[in-house]
């Protein structure tokens, strides 16, 4: 994984492990957060009780950006999976293997087929999905232009 963010995006070695560290402990910090702020929440009311519960979104899409492109469209994969969510992962046009071989590490974790799917492609794409109706959320790190 660090070999292809450092060929994708010019990072030297260093940097892309230190990249790559992090994704593997957002995984272990989702968790944790995941487990303080879920669960079923009761509170009294006037005229009867609150109840609130956390339900998956359904299919969310990530978009990936291409300065980090590993560590930032992980830090909102690993979370909407964790919620139980489907993941559409656009990534950025510029590092398509990065995007790959992110994919295919949680294929080899376990993670069933068709929870975490990958789209290819360029603006057009991303406009797309974005516009998809089946799309029930959107996550991306970048600007209004993006």
């Amino acid at each position: 994984m660090a070999h292809a963010i450092g060929r994708e995006t010019g990072k030297p070695l260093w940097e892309a492990r230190t990249e790559v560290a992090a994704m593997a402990a957002k995984v272990g910090i989702s968790i944790t957060a995941y487990h303080e702020r879920t669960g079923e929440k009761r509170m009294p009311m006037a005229d009867g009780t609150a109840v609130l519960r956390h339900r998956p979104h359904g299919v969310v899409a990530v978009f990936g950006p291409y300065n980090f492109p590993g560590h930032l469209p992980n830090g909102h994969i690993v979370p909407a999976l964790i919620a139980g969510n489907t993941v559409v992962f656009k990534p950025s046009e510029l590092a398509p293997d990065v995007a790959r071989a992110t994919v295919e590490a949680w294929r080899d974790a376990g993670l069933p087929a068709g929870v975490l799917n990958l789209v290819q492609g360029e603006k057009d794409t991303g406009v797309a999905l974005a516009n998809h109706r089946q799309i029930d959320g959107l996550f991306f790190t970048g600007s209004s232009d993006t």
